[in-house]
């Protein structure tokens, strides 16, 4: 009690300043007189009074009920002129502050209330793709002060927060505590690096994914904050070097990992209540039993690539397979998760 006593506190000034507030506080008042006026008036209850308040102030003209006293047509009258004006002003201020809301988050000037959204610092080349991926399964909010940034957020259906990643004010205008992870997607290393560096100060658990531009950064970059850091020029360039002979890994890569035509990688994690809980790959047997093909096997941050039969997993493990959409329902379905 004491706590909501504090918060309406705070808060009743603030709403109390507000022109909409006292619009509705009008409404309610009209109402209320048209309600106390036709049950003392012509007699009705009350809850013909309100009714026949509300289709008087409408216009509707049902004409199921009248004033039958001079006194309760003019009350009717004066009901009219009070209650349509009143009404088409809070029609008006509530079309305005829907308007003026809509505006603010076109132009990035909200503040992020959501939550187990996803934070994108910046603006890359990556970026489109990375948001068509995140936008199946989460909200994202892309922070950047520059104006063309806006521009494509908004037309790839992220939303927009105006500001400068590497302000802590900034970030928490994004809400970066309640998000899901925060992607850092900069344009410089060193720009990447102070963005993470304020993140960490806003939020030191919050699961930080930064794209670096240079090899020879990623120490630094993880030294900063980041829990992964993802180098894509490296990759595109030994890619392009595998695909110089036959080009079978940079197929294979490119099919998994980008086109899904046929087979996709996704990551499985281990509950307590997992029936392969305690269980080595070999017992388990998750390709014969799902068609799921397991490459590896994430514990403790620690990625183990091709795991041998004899592996226990245990709760917490993160299994890496390659399957088919319903090869990793049916894998659901015998309640890996």
């Amino acid at each position: 009690m004491f706590v909501i006593l504090r918060v309406l506190r705070k808060s009743l000034p603030m709403v109390a300043k507000q022109r909409l507030t006292w619009i509705l506080i009008l409404v309610l008042c009209i109402i209320a007189y048209g309600t106390i006026g036709f049950h003392f008036i012509e007699g009705q209850s009350w809850i013909v009074s309100f009714y026949w308040t509300f289709v008087t102030i409408g216009t509707v003209g049902y004409g199921d009920y009248s004033p039958k006293s001079p006194l309760g047509m003019f009350f009717t009258i004066s009901l009219i002129i009070l209650g349509i004006g009143t009404f088409a002003l809070a029609v008006e201020s509530l079309v305005n502050l829907i308007f003026k809301r809509q505006q603010m988050k076109l132009m990035g000037l909200i503040n992020v209330e959501r939550s187990k959204h996803v934070v994108i610092c910046g603006w890359t080349e990556s970026t489109v793709e990375c948001i068509k991926e995140i936008g199946k399964t989460a909200e994202i909010f892309v922070l950047d002060e520059n104006e063309q940034v806006q521009k494509n957020a908004l037309k790839n259906g992220a939303n927009f927060v105006h500001g400068d990643p590497t302000r802590i004010k900034d970030l928490e205008k994004a809400n970066v505590k309640g998000a899901q992870a925060v992607i850092v997607d900069m344009e410089s290393d060193s720009r990447t690096i102070h963005a993470i560096l304020s993140i960490r100060k806003v939020d030191k658990k919050v699961r930080v994914v930064a794209e670096v531009q240079r090899y020879e950064n990623i120490e630094q970059i993880k030294l900063a904050g980041a829990n992964q850091v993802v180098s894509p020029f490296v990759i595109s360039g030994r890619l392009m070097h595998k695909s110089i002979d036959d080009g079978y890994e940079a197929m294979f890569v490119q099919d998994v990992l980008a086109e899904h035509t046929s087979r996709e990688m996704r990551e499985v994690k281990i509950n307590p209540e997992s029936q392969f809980n305690g269980l080595s790959l070999l017992e388990a047997d998750i390709h014969e039993r799902t068609g799921v093909v397991v490459v590896g096997v994430g514990r403790d941050g620690d990625l183990i690539i091709d795991p041998p039969r004899d592996y226990i997993l245990k709760t917490g493990d993160v299994i890496l397979g390659i399957g088919k959409v319903e090869e990793f329902e049916k894998l659901e379905n015998i309640k890996l998760t």
